[in-house]
């Protein structure tokens, strides 16, 4: 079981807002500079709090961790932050514009059920988007390389984007695209090393002990032969309209 909570406390220096997937989320609001939008897993309120500087948007997040929202809370208190989980969301009917969730249904036990609680609380029209990462994804991340027992770790998590694609269109909302983002080289360097030294990675939490310390010194043994320049696996993007 992974404790956020104790994960709030390196978890800005992990779950960064990416710019790419911020423009991204904002083309689907241009047409509507009032829109409501709803972060479903906000986290420590990276997105919903850049999404707010960007736009004229009315931000809510949702999260179960009571520490994960004091981070959010004293980042921007414009958004309004509220304690809840993805399959009994805390709102009424027919709110939102858009419905966003990143890198959070493996985190959720019946997706069909939380794909019923997006369809509630979309507008009629309203779209929502399920950042994620197919299996393929999660096997050819640079962590995987170091970490080869995460990948079985989280292909057994998340959900793959057909199953995805099968739960929400069971809860009545129309798939309508599904984008590869992110996929761009980085460096890995020694910052990358001391998140996994923090165990900041959710993952890491889910394998062996043996197997960690082994991950770890191919990783500190690989750096000191100089920086790391790995391909990015990227992430998907599912699009679905109510």
């Amino acid at each position: 079981m992974v404790n956020y909570d104790d994960i709030s406390k390196v978890y800005d220096r992990v779950r960064q807002a990416d710019a790419d997937l911020i423009r991204r989320l904002l083309q689907e609001i241009d047409a509507h500079p009032s829109a409501h939008m709803l972060d479903i897993g906000c986290g420590t309120g990276n997105y919903a709090d850049a999404l707010l500087r960007l736009s004229h948007a009315h931000i809510v997040g949702v999260d179960r961790s009571d520490e994960m929202l004091g981070h959010a809370r004293q980042k921007n208190a414009q958004v309004s932050f509220r304690q809840g989980d993805a399959e009994h969301l805390p709102l009424d009917d027919a709110l939102f514009d858009l419905v966003y969730m990143t890198d959070v249904i493996h985190h959720v036990p019946h997706i069909d059920r939380m794909f019923g609680e997006i369809r509630r609380v979309l507008k009629p029209g309203g779209k929502t988007c399920i950042v994620t990462q197919s299996h393929a994804q999660i096997a050819a991340r640079p962590i995987a390389r170091f970490f080869p027992a995460t990948v079985t770790v989280d292909q057994a998590r998340y959900p793959d984007i057909p199953a995805i694609i099968i739960a929400a269109t069971g809860q009545e909302l129309t798939f309508l695209d599904e984008e590869i983002n992110g996929d761009d080289e980085a460096v890995l360097d020694h910052s990358f090393l001391e998140l996994v030294r923090a165990k900041g990675y959710s993952m890491l939490h889910l394998i062996a002990d043996a197997e960690y310390r082994r991950g770890l010194a191919r990783l500190e043994a690989a750096l000191r032969q100089g920086d790391l320049t790995i391909r990015q696996a990227g992430r998907t993007l599912v699009w679905f309209r109510r």
